[in-house]
């Protein structure tokens, strides 16, 4: 059971111009490079401490687990 949010809109504000900018999270574990539509800055996406990428795999363990409750729950 899985619940993909990799595509899951961030705001983020450019540092330069604080144009709110929407990003993708997957932009964000992959720390791309965006530009700013305001100010045509590059901005460097940085997911510091890895926390956006274990997001998806505390998810997917979290479903896992509820399926596993559930299916004991009901007998499946």
């Amino acid at each position: 059971m899985n619940l993909d949010i990799s595509y899951s809109l961030i705001e983020y504000k450019c540092p330069k111009c604080s144009q709110p900018i929407e990003v993708l999270l997957k932009q964000v574990i992959t720390e791309e490079i965006v530009i700013c539509p305001n100010c045509l800055i590059d901005i460097q996406l940085l997911d510091k401490d890895g926390s956006c990428g274990r997001a998806q795999k505390d998810i997917d363990k979290a479903l896992d687990d509820f399926k596993r409750k559930i299916e004991r729950f009901g007998g499946h």
